[in-house]
């Protein structure tokens, strides 16, 4: 991983919002949540579901110098493993994620992600907690796209 690129798998909670898990139709399915977070280097406005995100991003980047994040929007798919499916972000730009399997036995998913900017990477991420991902991309009026993706459902029912 780039430095550019953050895994920030182990905290609890990264995001304070709910991870959606909802029924899914086939019990092999994976429902991923894409939560679009704009930051910028002026201002001092958190969203408050941003609270611990916005920390751990000041702290392992403090280079980048990021005081504002908000959340633009989320979007929320059931994919099947080896299903490819594309999430709108911002300025046109969109992220691909394919999920490569459900679950193992550490509670893992294994995801593919490519970012506006990036090439694909390909991760493990905890079940049930948000992956943040600070990409390259900038938006039209100079903000920072941060990625957070959640995948669910997990091993017992988690």
């Amino acid at each position: 991983m780039t430095s550019w690129v953050s895994a920030l798998v182990g905290l609890t909670p990264v995001l304070a919002l709910p991870c959606l898990d909802g029924p899914a139709k086939e019990e092999k399915r994976v429902k991923v949540t894409v939560v679009v977070i704009l930051a910028r280097d002026s201002g001092n406005e958190v969203d408050k579901q941003l609270k611990n995100i916005a920390e751990e991003v000041r702290k392992l980047h403090p280079d980048l110098n990021l005081r504002s994040f908000k959340i633009k929007h989320w979007e929320v798919k059931s994919l099947a493993p080896d299903e490819k499916a594309v999430f709108k972000l911002v300025d046109n730009k969109t992220a691909t994620i394919v999920v490569k399997h459900g679950a193992d036995e550490q509670n893992r998913v294994g995801l593919a992600v490519a970012a506006p900017g990036q090439e694909e990477i390909v991760y493990r991420s905890a079940c049930g907690k948000f992956l943040p991902i600070i990409t390259r991309c900038q938006t039209k009026a100079n903000e920072r796209l941060i990625l957070a993706i959640c995948v669910k459902p997990c091993n017992g029912g988690k």
